[in-house]
């Protein structure tokens, strides 16, 4: 018989897709809360970390707000699989100090309805029978193959030639969108068919009203702004989806419907406020503070010496300090840590100790003690003191799974449980 090892098991480091899978799985009754009977939160989940395998750069978006994105499509009941809906990656601009040059960047994550999911909820009102949308190019304009008339029953015809050139298919080509919707009629006669066109100019109006998507835009410099976002990577979707929102003014529609329509404008406009933001931030001039040096007295304190004499003070041997230190070291232990006029020296921080880090070398706890450890706590300022004594031992991922699990106890403790 084998004699039992006594080799530890190596621990694999989670990957950040095995995280975002943990924090999907503990959302799960939240997610079941909002979805619709016919999307099992095992499903929603799955169509996520599908996305997120698709678009990598999912995995690098701040994970709070690709949560976020990911409920608020489940509010919905539309599946981020680039069909229904889609999760969105966009780079925005933080401060990292104070000083005018400290400023950094993080991307996070929109929910961003497709017109495919929009009008999948259109559908499931019951009201509309079907619904289609679609954009005109100049060449099917030019030969007929388009037709729109108003009149007391407008009609339209379209044709599409489907021998274009590609080079006639461009997004520049486009010179229309339309929207057309059979509708039932409640008096129990025929139904009827509802039309919605827009010109291009129409289409670009709407465009223009986008911080990121707008052209011709120019800083104050008069420097160009690109566009970007979808309004140029999805031009296309972009104007289907503008008159299928017209359109749906004047559509039968249950509440729910028109509260998705209304979280994907406030959406878009959410991702532009950021964006201008970042813009007006970058362009902004902030005046550098002047620095005071220290004088000569404080020079001599700090390094312990006479000032007239320029010998160096005698140290307490038992503690390695000056006077001056220990008067300082009194100052200190006599505080509570809190930043004030009376107590400048809180700005020092607390010792590593307090911290968490470790000193005498030894390996620390693992994820999963470490967690134990925090869902002991009885209260929450004793989990936040526990949160303090264990963060310094991870990082990356495993400090942010460590966060949300703080983050999750301490709802916890408010409400009770």
């Amino acid at each position: 018989m084998n004699a039992p090892s006594n080799v530890p098991a190596v621990q694999r480091e989670p990957t950040r897709m095995d995280v975002l899978k943990a924090n999907l799985s503990k959302r799960a009754d939240e997610f079941k809360l909002v979805l619709p009977a016919h999307i099992t939160p095992e499903k929603f989940q799955r169509v996520v970390a599908t996305a997120a395998l698709q678009n990598p750069q999912l995995l690098e978006c701040d994970r709070q707000s690709l949560l976020l994105a990911s409920m608020k499509l489940a509010q919905d009941g539309l599946l981020p699989d680039g069909r229904e809906a889609a999760l969105v990656p966009f780079k925005v601009n933080v401060k990292n100090g104070p000083g005018p040059k400290d400023w950094g960047s993080k991307w996070q994550v929109q929910p961003m309805p497709m017109v495919y999911g929009l009008r999948k909820k259109i559908l499931q009102s019951g009201d509309v029978l079907s619904i289609e949308t679609g954009v005109v190019y100049l060449a099917d304009l030019e030969s007929g193959h388009f037709l729109y008339e108003v009149g007391m029953e407008p009609p339209i015809r379209y044709r599409p030639n489907l021998l274009l050139p590609i080079e006639d298919t461009t997004d520049d080509k486009i010179v229309a969108a339309y929207s057309i919707a059979k509708i039932k009629n409640e008096a129990g006669g025929q139904p009827y068919w509802s039309v919605e066109v827009m010109r291009r100019a129409e289409i670009d109006k709407v465009r223009q009203a986008s911080q990121t998507g707008a052209t011709g835009k120019t800083t104050r410099e008069g420097k160009a702004i690109p566009p970007k976002g979808p309004w140029v990577d999805w031009f296309g979707e972009m104007a289907r989806k503008t008159v299928l929102r017209r359109h749906a003014k004047v559509l039968p529609m249950s509440g729910d419907i028109l509260e998705t329509f209304e979280r994907d404008i406030e959406a878009e406009r959410e991702a532009d406020h950021r964006a201008a933001e970042s813009a007006a931030a970058f362009l902004s001039v902030e005046p550098r503070e002047p620095v005071t040096l220290p004088t000569n007295e404080e020079l001599a304190q700090r390094e312990g010496v006479d000032l007239e004499t320029g010998e160096v003070l005698e140290r307490n041997p038992a503690t390695g300090m000056t006077e001056v230190d220990e008067e300082t070291a009194r100052r200190l232990d006599a505080n509570d840590g809190t930043l004030s006029e009376d107590n400048p020296t809180a700005a020092e921080g607390r010792a590593d100790e307090d911290h968490g880090d470790q000193h005498d070398g030894s390996a620390g706890p693992t994820l999963d003690q470490a967690t134990a450890y925090l869902k002991s706590a009885g209260t929450i300022i004793d989990l936040n003191k526990r949160f303090d004594e264990v963060k310094g031992h991870f990082a990356g991922d495993q400090l942010q799974v460590l966060t949300d699990d703080r983050d999750d106890f301490a709802a916890a403790l408010k409400e009770g449980k």
